[in-house]
């Protein structure tokens, strides 16, 4: 029986407890304006705004105009961007209801997330069309034109061939020691073969896909002054691929972008920049212009190798 009542008393104690817990929890969110946990943070901030002292409607607006470098950036690195301490952006996060920056950052990369995939919903809409019927009435006659539009793709490219741009881009895969390549969809792919290739030249190379968070902030850390950043965008135009050219570029990585046009917007974080046109009738991007380009590339980086060796062994050869 003496068991029996301790047990009901501790029963009682964490159902108090727990009742005291939930009071605070719903008074705190009360007070800061929280509705519920599916608001978006942009929506938080607007309901929180009125409330906020005048610096941390200085934090709370620069989320609001810096969605993107939100998912970046560390607290210490905003401290110094706005020039408030870390103290004021933490008791920020609070007044929005949210524990920590981490959360904020969190929120925030839903809040993106979220808008993008209603985007590329939009835009599959218009990318996914049928082939019209007209054309289908001479199948081997519209598979003929394509492929005369796909030689048109290439000889453009040779036209506009520049080997000189190509060779001192081949020269950076061979001055920095840490290779982040970094695309999504075929432009991915096209990652994917470059370091395949790099690994035959023994130059070893970090993939990241950037439609996935997790590769992309596993990535973070290492870029730095050291590194060779390859953005490979292709359309879409997937907006993370630049974010991260953004980044590479802030922290001092050497950014080569290889992409189909030099009015594509990740073009202003490039270094050095390579161009092919990739447009086909049926679908978003044809592989055959890229994947040559880059196996001019990949041939231009063998080369620089080939070359540094033959100098190195020269150089050796003096000594006796």
């Amino acid at each position: 029986m003496q068991v029996l009542l301790k047990k009901i008393k501790k029963n009682s104690i964490i159902f108090l407890l727990t009742n005291i817990w939930t009071a605070v929890f719903v008074q705190k969110v009360q007070k800061n304006g929280v509705k519920s946990m599916d608001t978006d943070i942009m929506a938080n901030i607007e309901q929180c705004y009125p409330r906020m002292t005048k610096k941390q409607r200085q934090i709370a607006g620069y989320i609001k105009d810096n969605a993107d470098m939100m998912t970046f950036i560390t607290l210490k690195e905003l401290s110094r961007e706005l020039g408030v301490t870390e103290i004021t952006i933490l008791n920020a996060c609070r007044v929005l209801g949210y524990n920590s920056f981490n959360e904020v950052k969190y929120e925030v990369r839903k809040y993106i997330n979220m808008s993008r995939r209603i985007g590329l919903h939009q835009q599959n809409d218009y990318f996914n069309t049928d082939v019209p019927e007209y054309e289908l009435n001479d199948k081997e006659q519209l598979l003929t034109e394509i492929c005369r539009e796909e030689r048109e793709l290439m000889e453009e490219y040779a036209r506009n061939f520049d080997s000189r741009r190509l060779m001192d881009a081949a020269k950076l895969f061979w001055e920095y020691p840490k290779i982040i390549l970094c695309g999504r969809g075929l432009s991915h792919i096209i990652c994917r073969w470059m370091a395949s290739d790099l690994a035959g030249a023994q130059i070893g190379s970090v993939l990241v896909d950037t439609e996935l968070n997790e590769s992309v902030y596993s990535a973070l850390p290492v870029i730095g002054g050291d590194t060779l950043l390859v953005a490979v965008s292709f359309p879409d135009h997937y907006f993370m691929t630049e974010k991260l050219a953004g980044y590479g570029r802030k922290k001092g990585a050497k950014v080569l972008v290889i992409t189909d046009t030099p009015e594509a917007e990740i073009t202003r974080h490039a270094d050095e920049l390579l161009t092919v046109r990739s447009t086909t009738r049926l679908f978003l991007n044809t592989a055959s212009a890229p994947m040559a380009m880059v196996n001019l590339l990949m041939s231009a980086v063998k080369i620089e190798g080939d070359m540094e060796k033959e100098n190195i062994g020269k150089e050796f050869g003096t000594l006796f």
